[in-house]
This record gives C-alpha cells, sequence and structure tokens, in this order.
C-alpha cells in the first residue's frame, strides 16, 4: 500500500514541474515576443517626421510597384509610414506621394558633387590710371582704366550645359561574387542569329570571345522568351518569342562559360507603340508615333509605363541567367530639332525634367531594381557623347550616365565620325588613330567622377558602304581597334554586325 502511495504522490509532483516549467517557458516565451514587438514598433516610430534623400531615386505606387516621379539629392520629404524596408513619403513642394527604400533617406542634408568646366573669357581687368599695372580691386569712379584679358573661368557643367538637377555624387556600385566578371571579348547575335547559337559557340572556342550580347528585346519588340510582361503589355502586338525552351539554351551557354550579356531596344519599339499609343512621342504632323529613317516608333523617354515595362523585362531575364543587362536606344531620337522647333512632338513630359534627367533617372531606376538581383546595368551611348559636350539633344551626356552605370558601351564606329574629327580627313579609313584618340578622350571624362562606370567599347564589325572611299572592315581593322583599346589600358570590347557576321581571324 505504501509503494502504491508513493507512486501516486511521485506522479502528482513531476506532473507539477511539468506545468510549472511548461508555464515557465510560456511565460519567458510571451515575454520575449512582447520585447520583440516593442522593438519593432521602436524602430517603426524611430525615424524622425522628416528626412532627406540621400541619393537619386525614383518613387514608386506601391512596394515594388510601377515608378512614379523622381527625388534628387538633398530633397526634403515627411515620413508618412513604414513597412519592413520601405517608408510611403510626400513631398512640401510638389506634394508627391510614394514608396521608396529606406537606404535612400538620411537625417542630414547632403549636397550633390559639382564638375567644373574651365573656359577662357573676355574680361575687364582693373589697372592703375598712371602705372598701367593690373589691381585687385575696382575704384568706384569713373576714371577707372580696364584692359581686356581672357582669364581661366569656372563654370558648373549643369548650368553651363542645361542639363538640369542631375546626379554626379557617386551611387553604390560593386562586384558581385555570385556573379563575378573580368574582361569580355563579346559578338552581337541577333534573334534570327539564335539559330545558329551552337557555330557561334564552336566559333568561340577557336578564338578570344568569352561573351554573347544576345537580344532579349530588339527594335521591333519581339522578345527572346516566353515573357509574362510582355504578353500582358503587348497584348494582341505580342509575337512569338524566338527560345521556347529558355532553361535549356542558357544552361548550354553557361556550360561553354560563355558570359551573356541581354541587350534591351529599350525607347525604341513598334510592339509596344503599337499596343500602347498613349505612351509614344506624338509626331503632329501625321498624329502616330514619331518613326525615325527606318520607319521604326519610338516611345516617349518622360513615360513611367514604358520604363516599368523594359526593367521588368530585363528582371525575367535576369531571373533566367543573364550576368548584365545592356539597355541600347536609351535616348531620344536624334535629328528632331527643326520638329521641335516647331512643336511637332509631344512627348508628355508630365513631370518637367529635361532630356538628360530623365535618361539618368531611368537608368539609375534600372540599377536599383537589377543590383537587388545582382545583376550588372549597362548602356549604350552615342560615340560622340564620349568627345562632345553636351547631350547632342538626345538625353545622353557622359559623365550623367556614367554615374549611375555599371559598365558603358560607347558606339566609337570609325564610319559615323565626321570629316575633320582628330584631324582625320576620313576616320573610317583611320581606325587605330580614331579609335586610340577617342578612348583617351573618354578615360579622362570619367576621371571626372569618383565611381565611373568601366569603359566597354563597341567597335565596328561591319563596312560603310555610304561613305565615299569606305574602307572594308575585315580581319586588320578588327586587330587595329582591339590594339588601339588595349594600349589604353581597356581589354574589353563588343564587336558590332547588324547581320551577325564576323571575320573570325580578326577575333583569335
Amino acid at each position: 500500500m505504501s509503494k502504491i502511495k508513493a507512486i501516486f504522490f511521485s506522479t502528482i509532483l513531476i506532473m507539477a514541474f511539468f506545468f510549472i516549467f511548461k508555464n515557465k517557458d510560456d511565460f519567458f516565451q510571451k515575454k520575449e515576443i512582447k520585447q520583440e514587438i516593442k522593438q519593432e514598433t521602436k524602430k517603426k516610430i524611430s525615424l524622425p517626421s522628416s528626412m532627406y534623400i540621400s541619393e537619386l531615386t525614383t518613387l514608386r505606387e506601391n512596394i515594388h510597384g510601377k515608378p512614379k516621379n523622381s527625388l534628387v539629392i538633398g530633397t526634403l520629404v515627411n515620413i508618412l509610414k513604414t513597412e519592413k524596408n520601405w517608408i510611403y513619403i510626400s513631398t512640401d513642394k510638389s506634394n508627391y506621394k510614394g514608396w521608396i527604400e529606406k537606404k535612400y533617406l538620411t537625417e542630414v542634408k547632403l549636397k550633390d558633387k559639382n564638375i567644373f568646366e574651365t573656359i577662357k573669357i573676355l574680361t575687364d581687368i582693373p589697372i592703375d590710371k598712371d602705372t598701367n599695372e593690373v589691381k585687385d580691386t575696382v575704384e568706384n569712379n569713373s576714371e577707372q582704366k580696364f584692359i581686356k584679358k581672357m582669364i581661366d573661368t569656372d563654370f558648373d557643367i549643369k548650368e553651363l550645359y542645361q542639363l538640369g538637377d542631375v546626379q554626379f555624387k557617386s551611387i553604390n556600385k560593386k562586384l558581385y561574387k555570385n556573379n563575378p566578371k573580368g574582361d569580355i571579348k563579346a559578338i552581337y547575335i541577333s534573334l534570327n542569329g539564335m539559330y545558329h547559337v551552337d557555330d557561334y559557340i564552336k566559333l568561340a572556342k577557336k578564338t578570344n570571345i568569352n561573351a554573347f550580347v544576345l537580344d532579349i528585346k530588339n527594335d521591333h519588340g519581339r522578345v527572346l522568351f516566353e515573357s509574362p510582361i510582355a504578353l500582358e503589355v503587348l497584348g494582341d502586338s505580342y509575337i512569338r518569342p524566338r527560345i521556347k525552351d529558355m532553361k535549356t539554351f542558357i544552361k548550354k551557354l553557361k556550360k561553354n562559360n560563355i558570359y551573356l550579356v541581354g541587350r534591351i531596344s529599350t525607347f525604341k519599339d513598334e510592339a509596344y507603340a503599337i499596343s500602347n499609343k498613349s505612351d509614344v512621342i506624338l509626331d503632329k504632323r501625321y498624329n502616330k508615333a514619331y518613326q525615325s529613317s527606318d520607319k521604326i516608333p519610338w516611345l516617349s523617354a518622360y513615360n513611367r509605363n514604358a520604363w516599368y515595362y523594359n526593367v521588368e523585362l530585363a528582371k525575367e531575364a535576369a531571373d533566367f541567367g543573364f550576368n548584365e543587362i545592356l539597355f541600347d536606344y536609351v535616348r531620344f531620337p536624334d535629328r528632331v530639332q527643326n520638329l521641335e522647333k516647331n512643336s511637332k512632338l509631344i512627348y508628355n513630359n508630365i513631370y518637367s525634367e529635361t532630356k538628360v534627367e530623365v535618361i539618368q533617372r531611368f537608368l539609375k531606376y534600372a540599377h536599383d531594381e537589377l543590383s537587388e538581383k545582382e545583376v550588372y546595368t549597362a548602356a549604350s551611348v552615342f560615340g560622340q557623347i564620349g568627345i562632345s559636350k553636351t547631350d547632342e539633344n538626345i538625353g545622353q551626356h557622359w559623365e550623367t550616365i556614367s554615374n549611375v552605370v555599371d559598365f558603358i558601351n560607347p558606339m566609337a564606329y570609325p564610319s559615323h565620325y565626321a570629316k575633320g574629327t582628330y584631324g582625320l580627313k576620313n576616320p573610317d579609313n583611320n581606325p587605330f588613330i580614331l579609335l586610340n584618340n577617342y578612348t583617351k578622350d573618354v578615360i579622362l571624362r570619367n576621371n571626372n567622377l569618383e565611381n565611373p562606370a568601366i569603359i566597354e567599347t563597341w567597335i565596328q564589325g561591319f563596312s560603310a558602304p555610304w561613305i565615299k572611299n569606305h574602307r572594308s572592315y575585315k580581319k586588320e581593322e578588327l586587330i587595329e581597334q582591339i590594339r588601339a583599346l588595349k594600349v589604353e589600358g581597356l581589354n574589353s570590347y563588343l564587336v558590332w554586325n547588324a547581320s551577325s557576321r564576323y571575320y573570325w581571324d580578326g577575333l583569335k
């Protein structure tokens, strides 16, 4: 009987201890949860009521949603609410509202970096009326004498060239451990060229070529792969994609150590223009989208729907395994000054941005989105932009673009330069001299920035029969261009031929 009693009381004691410790664990667990909630709440309310924009960024309609207007460094914003790493803000001046990432806010008002250009200006210099020696001060009387001299004067290039409120302060860029990149030697392969990708792989193995630039979207708006965003945006204009089994296609290229650059024809897009008529540059002469000489319509770079479509397509390509996205035609159409002067083109510039501002803002938005996927952002620019001090009325300005992308790709084709460039009667006949001088100039332009894009130049892989006494571009011409880059320290290049036909001996 005593044994039964002992067992009974032991059981009760064990159960008591079990409930005590269980409740104790629950108590401490609840306490920890309460503390976490308290800390999270504290975090949420720890932000001041107003802060400053630390770096050029673009508002979103909602978290990860469509882009709206862009905010420049130093803009004062009001903090309305927070959700994880996203902040809903409003601006005082324009009363814009939207979401931005918390990392673009600071409590201290930052200033942008200025770039100055020194120009000699004819200036009145005060001199002594008796000795004719130069004076430091001007006498406040009518007898003060002056002489005229050319004096070095510094000008802020934003004002000098009417660039607008662009950013020259460096942004965060890095090489990704999971997406390593060295020097690339690339060829462009069009959508039609995809049929022969096995041949390109074989030829690449026999040469220095280690990268392919593939059309993700060409000028006609046709896409490389089955794209949900393209299907949604294009509707009936959606054209059957070139590659059906994208995973197998990418796997084959990766297996052969091919670095993949995805080219997107950004604001020159026939399919999008047909399906989204309100997003184009309207040509009032014909009441339809403006078309360049090749009859392909242009989208307005000011239009945020066009921004969103191109970047979402780029993100789909990134998910398939592309290492880098190259935005081509990331500009306004050229040779339209007379049409603009006569108010024949409507851009729907709802945020009153300069052309230079909006191109930089689009590329910064693209960089923000793609960096989340550890994929590089690149931009093709007119070759002339590297040696022009202005944007040539197309929105491309060297330092402005170089500051917000990882790689900048000038299209420095000798055939595209005017007679007299670098003192050459026919630049097309002198690929080494043209490209070597050009490379020196763009390196100097990059030196104006703290963290510029890496230069990877497009070289000419085609002949230009429209030029009188043109030179046929074959093996020797490729070698000359590559050497012109290499002697200035640039080992990467991309070869352009619209038909994707190359003289492979020049690439060994």
